[in-house]
């Protein structure tokens, strides 16, 4: 009886495990994003275009109250962590929307538009359901934090 109960145990807090995915799926890398200027750039690309350097993301939308307050904190870290290259995916309703919002975001950094808001590739990868939402990419391309729903010291490695 006693083992029995051990066992059941350690299935349950087993079970409990966490989803922390060190690498990004190929289909989720293929998800095409849009720039600025509304040019075509597959995730792949962008986290390409950073290799070698740490990756602060945020994924966000210009509308959401909590990614408005969340810009503050973003902006303490930054001033904290030169180190990182600033990605910014935005999930707002539309590009045209995306742009005029971006007019009241104080932050630096590389700017993209998820065409498929969260409901592309790259969306079901990151099981995104809340924003505002953080990642941490280190210079390799490895998910080193896969989720983080609040800028903290949790974030640096």
């Amino acid at each position: 009886m006693r083992t029995f109960f051990l066992l059941t145990i350690i299935v349950f807090l087993s079970s409990c495990a966490v989803f922390q995915p060190k690498h990004f799926t190929e289909t989720s890398l293929n998800e095409e994003l849009l720039t600025l200027e509304r040019e075509s750039i597959s995730f792949k690309e962008i986290l390409k275009r950073n290799k070698g350097k740490k990756i602060f993301v945020q994924i966000f939308a210009t509308y959401c109250p909590y990614s408005q307050k969340s810009f503050k904190d973003v902006l303490s870290f930054q001033k904290k962590n030169s180190q990182f290259e600033y990605v910014f995916l935005s999930v707002d309703h539309s590009y045209h929307d995306w742009k005029r919002g971006l007019e009241s975001i104080p932050v630096k950094g590389q700017h993209y538009y998820i065409q498929k808001k969260g409901k592309g590739e790259l969306g079901k990868f990151l099981k995104l359901k809340t924003i505002p939402r953080f990642l941490i990419v280190d210079e390799e391309g490895s998910i080193e934090i896969f989720k983080s729903s609040k800028v903290s010291d949790k974030l640096i490695r």
